[in-house]
Protein backbone atom coordinates (compact mmCIF):
# COMPACT_ATOMS: atom_id res chain seq x y z
CA UNK A 1 0.00 0.00 0.00
CA UNK A 2 1.23 3.41 -0.65
CA UNK A 3 0.76 6.00 2.16
CA UNK A 4 1.35 9.86 1.77
CA UNK A 5 1.58 11.69 4.62
CA UNK A 6 1.40 15.16 3.90
CA UNK A 7 2.08 17.86 6.27
CA UNK A 8 2.02 21.92 5.13
CA UNK A 9 5.31 22.91 6.90
CA UNK A 10 7.79 19.97 7.52
CA UNK A 11 9.88 21.40 9.93
CA UNK A 12 12.97 18.46 11.95
CA UNK A 13 12.56 21.06 14.84
CA UNK A 14 9.26 20.22 16.53
CA UNK A 15 6.77 18.15 17.41
CA UNK A 16 4.22 17.84 14.10
CA UNK A 17 7.38 17.09 12.33
CA UNK A 18 9.13 14.69 14.22
CA UNK A 19 5.89 12.98 14.28
CA UNK A 20 5.43 12.76 10.80
CA UNK A 21 8.85 11.93 9.63
CA UNK A 22 9.06 8.80 12.38
CA UNK A 23 5.33 7.28 11.38
CA UNK A 24 6.45 7.61 7.54
CA UNK A 25 9.74 5.60 9.78
CA UNK A 26 7.51 2.86 11.83
CA UNK A 27 5.05 2.60 8.36
CA UNK A 28 8.26 1.90 6.22
CA UNK A 29 9.13 -1.16 8.83
CA UNK A 30 5.29 -1.95 8.29
CA UNK A 31 6.27 -3.07 4.66
CA UNK A 32 4.30 -0.18 3.24
CA UNK A 33 5.42 2.57 0.80
CA UNK A 34 5.73 5.85 2.43
CA UNK A 35 6.29 9.35 0.98
CA UNK A 36 6.37 12.80 2.69
CA UNK A 37 4.45 15.85 0.92
CA UNK A 38 5.02 19.91 2.12
CA UNK A 39 4.17 22.90 0.71
CA UNK A 40 7.47 23.93 2.79
CA UNK A 41 10.14 22.37 4.85
CA UNK A 42 12.54 23.79 7.31
CA UNK A 43 15.80 22.19 8.44
CA UNK A 44 16.70 18.49 7.36
CA UNK A 45 14.04 16.46 6.73
CA UNK A 46 15.12 14.56 3.67
CA UNK A 47 13.50 14.12 0.05
CA UNK A 48 10.13 15.70 0.40
CA UNK A 49 7.62 15.82 -2.17
CA UNK A 50 5.24 18.74 -3.34
CA UNK A 51 1.40 18.84 -2.32
CA UNK A 52 0.83 18.07 -5.80
CA UNK A 53 2.12 14.97 -6.48
CA UNK A 54 0.00 13.73 -3.38
CA UNK A 55 -2.61 12.08 -5.86
CA UNK A 56 -0.60 10.53 -8.05
CA UNK A 57 1.26 8.56 -5.09
CA UNK A 58 -2.23 7.51 -3.75
CA UNK A 59 -4.13 6.83 -7.14
CA UNK A 60 -5.69 3.79 -5.62
CA UNK A 61 -8.97 2.92 -3.56
CA UNK A 62 -6.65 0.99 -0.97
CA UNK A 63 -3.82 3.56 -0.60
CA UNK A 64 -3.69 5.99 2.27
CA UNK A 65 -3.18 9.88 2.72
CA UNK A 66 -2.98 11.06 6.38
CA UNK A 67 -2.80 14.91 6.56
CA UNK A 68 -1.17 16.04 9.74
CA UNK A 69 -3.39 19.00 10.95
CA UNK A 70 -2.04 21.44 13.40
CA UNK A 71 -2.00 25.03 11.49
CA UNK A 72 -4.60 26.61 9.34
CA UNK A 73 -3.52 25.66 5.36
CA UNK A 74 -6.28 26.92 2.29
CA UNK A 75 -4.69 24.15 -0.03
CA UNK A 76 -6.18 21.36 2.58
CA UNK A 77 -9.84 20.55 2.80
CA UNK A 78 -10.04 20.87 -1.45
CA UNK A 79 -6.87 18.74 -1.76
CA UNK A 80 -8.45 15.75 0.98
CA UNK A 81 -11.61 16.34 -0.87
CA UNK A 82 -10.13 15.72 -4.42
CA UNK A 83 -8.29 12.41 -3.21
CA UNK A 84 -9.65 8.96 -4.00
CA UNK A 85 -7.97 6.97 -1.72
CA UNK A 86 -8.46 6.43 2.22
CA UNK A 87 -8.18 9.49 4.46
CA UNK A 88 -7.13 10.04 7.55
CA UNK A 89 -6.63 13.65 9.37
CA UNK A 90 -3.90 13.25 11.81
CA UNK A 91 -5.16 16.15 14.44
CA UNK A 92 -2.51 17.64 16.61
CA UNK A 93 -4.80 20.62 17.66
CA UNK A 94 -5.00 24.21 17.35
CA UNK A 95 -5.06 26.82 20.07
CA UNK A 96 -7.63 28.81 20.37
CA UNK A 97 -7.26 32.77 18.88
CA UNK A 98 -8.22 34.36 22.36
CA UNK A 99 -4.98 33.51 24.27
CA UNK A 100 -3.05 35.66 21.50
CA UNK A 101 -5.33 38.64 22.43
CA UNK A 102 -3.52 41.67 22.95
CA UNK A 103 0.01 39.99 22.04
CA UNK A 104 -0.50 39.02 18.29
CA UNK A 105 -3.22 40.04 15.69
CA UNK A 106 -1.14 37.64 13.28
CA UNK A 107 -1.95 34.72 15.76
CA UNK A 108 -5.35 35.48 16.03
CA UNK A 109 -6.21 35.62 12.27
CA UNK A 110 -3.93 32.33 11.77
CA UNK A 111 -5.62 30.68 15.07
CA UNK A 112 -8.91 31.15 13.94
CA UNK A 113 -8.61 30.22 10.48
CA UNK A 114 -7.35 26.69 11.76
CA UNK A 115 -9.93 26.20 14.14
CA UNK A 116 -12.62 27.52 11.50
CA UNK A 117 -10.77 24.93 9.41
CA UNK A 118 -12.31 21.79 11.63
CA UNK A 119 -15.86 21.84 10.56
CA UNK A 120 -15.03 21.66 6.95
CA UNK A 121 -13.06 18.60 7.76
CA UNK A 122 -15.40 16.76 9.83
CA UNK A 123 -17.84 17.17 6.50
CA UNK A 124 -15.21 15.68 4.30
CA UNK A 125 -16.03 12.23 5.69
CA UNK A 126 -12.59 11.03 6.04
CA UNK A 127 -12.14 7.10 7.38
CA UNK A 128 -10.48 8.38 10.40
CA UNK A 129 -10.00 11.55 12.71
CA UNK A 130 -6.67 10.38 14.67
CA UNK A 131 -6.17 12.85 17.62
CA UNK A 132 -3.09 12.78 19.49
CA UNK A 133 -4.95 12.75 22.94
CA UNK A 134 -8.58 11.99 23.64
CA UNK A 135 -8.58 15.99 24.14
CA UNK A 136 -8.08 16.80 20.66
CA UNK A 137 -10.57 13.95 19.50
CA UNK A 138 -13.25 15.99 21.20
CA UNK A 139 -13.26 18.95 18.22
CA UNK A 140 -14.32 16.70 16.12
CA UNK A 141 -16.55 14.65 18.05
CA UNK A 142 -17.78 18.50 18.64
CA UNK A 143 -17.99 18.65 15.11
CA UNK A 144 -19.98 15.84 14.55
CA UNK A 145 -17.82 13.47 13.43
CA UNK A 146 -19.04 9.67 14.49
CA UNK A 147 -17.09 8.38 17.26
CA UNK A 148 -16.54 5.08 15.55
CA UNK A 149 -14.30 7.13 12.91
CA UNK A 150 -12.26 8.44 15.64
CA UNK A 151 -8.84 7.03 17.83
CA UNK A 152 -5.92 8.23 19.61
CA UNK A 153 -2.55 7.56 18.85
CA UNK A 154 0.05 9.38 20.66
CA UNK A 155 2.39 11.14 19.35
CA UNK A 156 5.59 9.45 17.28
CA UNK A 157 9.04 11.35 19.11
CA UNK A 158 12.90 11.17 19.15
CA UNK A 159 12.68 10.35 23.40
CA UNK A 160 15.43 7.56 22.65
CA UNK A 161 17.80 9.93 21.30
CA UNK A 162 17.68 12.19 23.98
CA UNK A 163 17.92 9.44 26.52
CA UNK A 164 20.99 8.22 24.78
CA UNK A 165 22.84 11.97 24.48
CA UNK A 166 25.65 12.69 26.88
CA UNK A 167 24.34 15.14 28.96
CA UNK A 168 25.63 18.78 28.50
CA UNK A 169 28.83 18.91 31.27
CA UNK A 170 28.90 22.53 31.48
CA UNK A 171 25.54 22.59 32.75
CA UNK A 172 25.61 19.86 35.12
CA UNK A 173 28.55 21.23 36.57
CA UNK A 174 26.82 24.75 36.62
CA UNK A 175 22.89 23.54 38.05
CA UNK A 176 24.21 20.27 39.68
CA UNK A 177 24.81 21.81 43.16
CA UNK A 178 21.80 21.10 45.48
CA UNK A 179 19.80 24.20 44.89
CA UNK A 180 15.99 24.23 44.39
CA UNK A 181 15.24 24.01 40.30
CA UNK A 182 12.67 24.40 38.88
CA UNK A 183 12.16 23.32 34.78
CA UNK A 184 9.30 24.93 31.97
CA UNK A 185 9.93 23.46 28.64
CA UNK A 186 7.92 25.24 25.98
CA UNK A 187 7.90 27.15 23.19
CA UNK A 188 6.73 31.22 24.75
CA UNK A 189 3.44 31.31 23.92
CA UNK A 190 0.92 32.61 25.85
CA UNK A 191 -1.27 29.24 26.71
CA UNK A 192 1.88 27.95 27.98
CA UNK A 193 1.09 30.06 31.38
CA UNK A 194 4.60 31.39 31.83
CA UNK A 195 3.49 34.44 34.10
CA UNK A 196 1.77 31.45 36.53
CA UNK A 197 4.69 29.66 36.83
CA UNK A 198 7.05 33.13 37.44
CA UNK A 199 4.26 33.79 39.60
CA UNK A 200 4.59 30.64 41.72
CA UNK A 201 8.05 30.31 41.73
CA UNK A 202 7.96 33.78 43.51
CA UNK A 203 5.52 32.50 46.15
CA UNK A 204 7.72 29.53 46.68
CA UNK A 205 11.22 31.86 47.35
CA UNK A 206 9.18 33.42 49.88
CA UNK A 207 7.15 31.09 51.65
CA UNK A 208 9.81 28.51 52.29
CA UNK A 209 12.56 31.26 52.32
CA UNK A 210 14.85 29.60 49.99
CA UNK A 211 16.89 32.76 48.15
CA UNK A 212 18.92 29.97 45.71
CA UNK A 213 16.27 28.45 44.19
CA UNK A 214 15.96 29.10 40.23
CA UNK A 215 13.94 28.31 37.82
CA UNK A 216 15.33 27.57 34.33
CA UNK A 217 12.72 28.43 31.31
CA UNK A 218 14.08 26.22 28.28
CA UNK A 219 12.02 27.88 24.92
CA UNK A 220 12.11 29.81 21.84
CA UNK A 221 11.21 33.11 22.14
CA UNK A 222 8.61 33.71 18.52
CA UNK A 223 9.65 37.74 17.37
CA UNK A 224 6.33 37.49 16.42
CA UNK A 225 5.11 37.37 20.29
CA UNK A 226 8.20 39.70 21.59
CA UNK A 227 5.11 41.33 23.67
CA UNK A 228 4.40 38.15 25.64
CA UNK A 229 7.99 37.62 25.83
CA UNK A 230 8.30 41.36 27.35
CA UNK A 231 5.40 40.73 29.54
CA UNK A 232 7.65 37.33 30.53
CA UNK A 233 10.64 39.01 31.71
CA UNK A 234 8.49 42.15 32.74
CA UNK A 235 7.46 40.10 35.46
CA UNK A 236 10.59 38.67 36.55
CA UNK A 237 12.04 41.80 37.12
CA UNK A 238 9.07 43.38 39.02
CA UNK A 239 9.37 40.20 41.28
CA UNK A 240 13.10 40.48 41.97
CA UNK A 241 13.85 37.31 40.41
CA UNK A 242 16.41 38.40 37.19
CA UNK A 243 19.29 36.54 39.00
CA UNK A 244 16.95 33.54 39.94
CA UNK A 245 15.27 33.15 36.37
CA UNK A 246 17.47 31.89 33.82
CA UNK A 247 16.47 31.46 29.93
CA UNK A 248 17.91 28.94 28.27
CA UNK A 249 16.59 28.63 24.10
CA UNK A 250 17.74 26.95 20.81
CA UNK A 251 19.82 24.17 23.44
CA UNK A 252 20.71 20.70 21.83
CA UNK A 253 20.28 17.61 23.24
CA UNK A 254 22.98 17.57 25.44
CA UNK A 255 21.72 20.44 27.15
CA UNK A 256 18.10 19.76 27.26
CA UNK A 257 18.92 16.05 28.71
CA UNK A 258 21.00 17.92 31.45
CA UNK A 259 18.61 20.76 32.77
CA UNK A 260 16.38 17.62 33.46
CA UNK A 261 18.43 15.74 35.08
CA UNK A 262 19.24 18.36 37.63
CA UNK A 263 15.65 19.73 38.20
CA UNK A 264 13.77 18.91 41.08
CA UNK A 265 10.64 18.67 38.71
CA UNK A 266 9.32 19.90 35.17
CA UNK A 267 6.51 22.51 35.96
CA UNK A 268 3.98 23.14 33.40
CA UNK A 269 1.33 25.50 34.00
CA UNK A 270 0.07 25.25 30.54
CA UNK A 271 -3.77 26.40 29.70
CA UNK A 272 -4.12 24.78 26.57
CA UNK A 273 -2.12 21.36 25.59
CA UNK A 274 -3.07 18.81 22.89
CA UNK A 275 -0.37 16.62 24.04
CA UNK A 276 2.56 18.08 25.55
CA UNK A 277 5.89 16.09 24.27
CA UNK A 278 8.01 17.99 27.26
CA UNK A 279 5.73 15.54 30.06
CA UNK A 280 6.95 12.30 28.43
CA UNK A 281 10.80 13.65 28.11
CA UNK A 282 10.61 13.99 32.08
CA UNK A 283 9.06 10.60 32.41
CA UNK A 284 12.27 8.98 30.11
CA UNK A 285 14.62 11.05 32.26
CA UNK A 286 13.55 10.28 35.82
CA UNK A 287 11.97 13.93 36.67
CA UNK A 288 9.28 14.33 38.31
CA UNK A 289 6.07 16.43 36.98
CA UNK A 290 3.69 18.73 38.43
CA UNK A 291 1.36 20.57 36.20
CA UNK A 292 -2.02 22.29 35.86
CA UNK A 293 -4.61 20.01 33.66
CA UNK A 294 -4.63 22.31 30.88
CA UNK A 295 -6.14 20.44 27.95
CA UNK A 296 -4.36 16.98 27.67
CA UNK A 297 -2.18 17.73 30.23
CA UNK A 298 -3.58 15.29 32.91
CA UNK A 299 -4.01 12.79 30.25
CA UNK A 300 -0.39 12.61 29.09
CA UNK A 301 0.50 13.00 32.58
CA UNK A 302 -1.73 9.91 34.11
CA UNK A 303 -0.47 8.86 37.61
CA UNK A 304 3.07 10.04 36.63
CA UNK A 305 2.98 13.73 38.56
CA UNK A 306 0.84 15.64 40.68
CA UNK A 307 -1.30 17.61 38.59
CA UNK A 308 -4.04 20.31 39.88
CA UNK A 309 -7.24 21.73 38.38
CA UNK A 310 -6.36 25.19 39.72
CA UNK A 311 -3.92 27.71 39.38
CA UNK A 312 -3.14 29.25 43.15
CA UNK A 313 0.47 30.19 43.01
CA UNK A 314 1.29 28.68 46.73
CA UNK A 315 -0.28 25.09 45.93
CA UNK A 316 2.62 25.17 43.40
CA UNK A 317 4.76 26.41 45.91
CA UNK A 318 3.83 23.74 48.27
CA UNK A 319 3.89 21.06 46.00
CA UNK A 320 7.47 21.60 45.08
CA UNK A 321 8.26 21.95 48.44
CA UNK A 322 7.15 18.45 49.33
CA UNK A 323 8.12 17.21 46.62
CA UNK A 324 11.77 18.37 46.95
CA UNK A 325 11.61 17.35 51.07
CA UNK A 326 10.20 14.02 50.17
CA UNK A 327 12.36 11.27 48.62
CA UNK A 328 9.14 8.45 48.70
CA UNK A 329 7.48 10.93 46.77
CA UNK A 330 10.07 11.39 44.39
CA UNK A 331 10.60 7.80 43.89
CA UNK A 332 7.56 6.31 43.22
CA UNK A 333 6.56 9.70 40.65
CA UNK A 334 9.76 8.38 38.76
CA UNK A 335 8.80 4.92 38.93
CA UNK A 336 5.36 5.89 37.65
CA UNK A 337 7.02 7.90 35.03
CA UNK A 338 9.12 5.37 33.91
CA UNK A 339 6.48 2.38 33.48
CA UNK A 340 3.70 5.40 31.96
CA UNK A 341 6.20 6.22 29.49
CA UNK A 342 7.37 2.32 28.17
CA UNK A 343 3.53 0.93 28.43
CA UNK A 344 2.15 3.95 26.64
CA UNK A 345 4.51 5.95 25.24
CA UNK A 346 7.55 3.82 23.93
CA UNK A 347 8.06 3.72 20.24
CA UNK A 348 7.71 -0.18 19.91
CA UNK A 349 4.06 0.64 21.43
CA UNK A 350 3.09 3.56 19.35
CA UNK A 351 3.96 1.63 15.91
CA UNK A 352 1.72 -1.50 17.57
CA UNK A 353 -1.19 1.08 17.93
CA UNK A 354 -0.33 2.52 14.53
CA UNK A 355 -0.01 -0.82 12.41
CA UNK A 356 -3.68 -1.45 14.38
CA UNK A 357 -5.18 1.41 13.20
CA UNK A 358 -4.16 0.19 9.86
CA UNK A 359 -5.46 -2.45 10.01
CA UNK A 360 -8.99 -0.99 11.28
CA UNK A 361 -9.10 0.80 8.03
CA UNK A 362 -8.41 -2.28 5.95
Amino acid sequence: MNVGILVPVLSDRDAVGADAIEMASALERLGHRVRLFAHSTLGNVGNVAKPAALAEFCASPDDLAIYHFSIGWPDAVPLLRSLRCRRIVRYHNITPAHFFDGYSTEYVNACAFGRSEIAPFAKLGCDLYLGDSPFNVEDFLAAGVPPERTAVLPPFHRIDRLVHAHADLALLDRYQDGAATWLSVGRLAPNKGHLNLIDAFAAYRLAYEDPSARLLIVGRADPRLASYTAAIRGLVAQRGLESSVHFLSDIDEGALKAVYLVADALVSLSEHEGFCVPLIEAMALGTPIVGYTGGAVAWTTGDAGVIWDETDPHLYAATLARLRNDASLRHLLRERGFRRMQETFSTETLAQTLGEVIERLA
